[in-house]
């Protein structure tokens, strides 16, 4: 295996770690907020809720890119893993 597809995938992994954990604490952050037609402009963490709605939904979008790409990466590890599983 090459540096660059080493690299590649260490990238994807921690990128998807990053957002994964981003798109947690945004989650829990707009659970916990006020519903309702006037909290858009609400502050919660120095953010507007609209804006934490705008981090949560477009670190979910990329983390949706990226998932294919993570699977494509590690595919002989995942098959491996899946015949192991399977087999026994």
């Amino acid at each position: 295996m090459s540096r660059s597809t080493i690299w590649l995938r260490i990238s994807v992994t921690l990128s998807l770690l990053f957002l994964g954990v981003l798109v947690a604490i945004s989650g829990v952050i707009l659970y916990f907020a006020p519903s309702g037609k006037g909290s858009g402009g609400v502050i919660m963490v120095d953010l507007t809720k609209r804006r934490w709605i705008s981090i949560h939904d477009y670190s979910g979008f990329i983390m949706i890119g990226l998932v294919p790409i993570h699977v494509f990466l590690n595919r002989r590890p995942l098959l491996a893993y899946l015949k192991k599983l399977f087999k026994g």
